[in-house]
């Protein structure tokens, strides 16, 4: 993905950041997952530019106040953020559900699609 494909589509690349993510907590053995913005990047092969990861951080804070991902702590290489199995995006992207905006957009009636789905 170029640069300049990132400034046209911010919401194709808000989906891209949450896809790498998902892609990222897929591949997960444990039941938490810490990453930064320069990890996503790298992962989603986009530019490490630090426009570009001020973008990424964007898209992970919106994440972080919907209550998906938290902070777990900054250092100089910046804001450090993690995921537990607790979380929405984590059941979503463990049980291998397209991430879409609309599957975004109603991520606990997904999630409740999903549990309603194991219990039965």
């Amino acid at each position: 993905m170029t640069t300049r494909a990132v400034y046209r589509n911010y919401e194709e690349f808000r989906l891209l950041v949450v896809r790498t993510l998902a892609k990222m907590i897929e591949r997960t053995k444990g039941n938490m997952l810490t990453f930064n913005s320069k990890k996503i990047a790298i992962l989603a092969g986009i530019d490490t530019h630090p426009v570009i990861l001020t973008l990424i951080k964007d898209v992970l804070e919106g994440l972080r106040k919907k209550g998906y991902i938290k902070t777990m702590g900054r250092s100089k290489h910046g804001t450090k953020y993690m995921i537990n199995s607790k979380s929405p995006l984590w059941i979503l992207a463990k049980h291998g559900e397209e991430i879409t905006s609309e599957a975004l957009m109603n991520i606990e009636v997904v999630v409740a699609k999903i549990n309603k789905r194991r219990t039965i």
